[in-house]
């Protein structure tokens, strides 16, 4: 399932971009986010042009069950792998479950763009989410694909308010 967002950040290109690579702001959208259990940047590095990193989110689950099996919280978290770009003003990122089970499961890739609107940065993503089951299980998984999409816009919506918070806290602060 592809999906595709625009949102818009109160915040220059620059501005967005010092936040989004900036080392305290995973700490600052935890304790803001609200869906969020837990954020962490697992390790990073800045050669100039592009900043390569991985990190652990954790946000709180949505589904507390599957037919009569409860669904443990740790299926929820994942480790994104990403690549920014400084000279494109763009993110490559893949979202890997941390759970073995799921990962064999689900697939999460996607391209996040920053682009000047007037002052403004209008951040672009897209990307596709792709459940593997079974031919038999197949409206399963397109189900699934729906709920985690969903879920997964929410997590960047609720995310806005925070980005916009902290540039114009820390990021303009210094």
């Amino acid at each position: 399932m592809k999906f595709e967002a625009r949102q818009r950040i109160e915040g220059s290109v620059a501005e967005v971009e010092a936040a989004i690579l900036d080392d305290r702001y995973t700490e600052f959208l935890l304790q803001h986010h609200g869906v969020l259990l837990e954020a962490k940047v697992l390790e990073k590095k800045d050669d100039g042009t592009k900043v390569t990193r991985k990190a652990r989110y954790r946000p709180k689950p949505v589904i507390p069950n599957i037919g009569p099996k409860q669904v443990p919280p740790e299926w929820f978290a994942f480790i994104e792998t990403s690549t920014y770009d400084r000279t494109k003003k763009e993110l490559s990122f893949t979202n890997t479950p941390t759970s073995d089970k799921i990962s064999k499961l689900l697939i999460n890739t996607g391209v996040l763009r920053l682009k000047d609107v007037g002052g403004q940065t209008e951040r672009t993503m897209d990307g596709e989410i792709t459940v593997k089951l079974p031919f038999l299980l197949k409206p399963l998984a397109i189900a699934a694909e729906g709920v985690i999409k969903s879920e997964g816009m929410k997590i960047l919506d609720n995310e806005v308010p925070v980005l916009n918070r902290f540039i114009a806290e820390v990021v303009r602060a210094k």
